[in-house]
């Protein structure tokens, strides 16, 4: 969108993610943990969008914040799942063939990739 739009881009140094864990449920803690962090990033995106008047990067944002709810809803349905079965990984990896049988399929609502024309 930003390519799209002739806007700037800069694109900040990447931290090292975490790799090492105490136990089953740390990983999907920190991964709920940083859903809710997006959310409020793409909010602001948006109250910037609205405040500035532009409307365009306002519409454009709606997307995203539509999905967050989705992301931080099945990250707290899977830390629950996990809470409740750390002692049994197996009951866990039932849970996600189930729930989550083939992954995602494609949003026809999504943005376009940017010079997708």
């Amino acid at each position: 969108y930003l390519l799209d739009s002739d806007s700037d881009v800069v694109i900040p140094g990447v931290a090292a993610p975490q790799s090492s864990f105490e136990d089953v449920v740390e990983p999907i803690s920190l991964a709920l943990t940083q859903e809710r962090r997006v959310t409020e990033q793409i909010n602001a995106l948006a109250a910037t969008a609205r405040r500035e008047g532009d409307y365009a990067s306002e519409q454009f944002v709606q997307w995203f914040i539509k999905e967050q709810i989705e992301e931080v809803a099945t990250m707290s349905d899977l830390l629950r799942v996990v809470s409740r079965s750390q002692g049994d990984p197996m009951a866990i990896e039932d849970y996600l063939v189930r729930e989550h049988p083939a992954g995602e399929a494609s949003d026809p609502t999504a943005p376009r990739p940017a010079g997708g024309g």
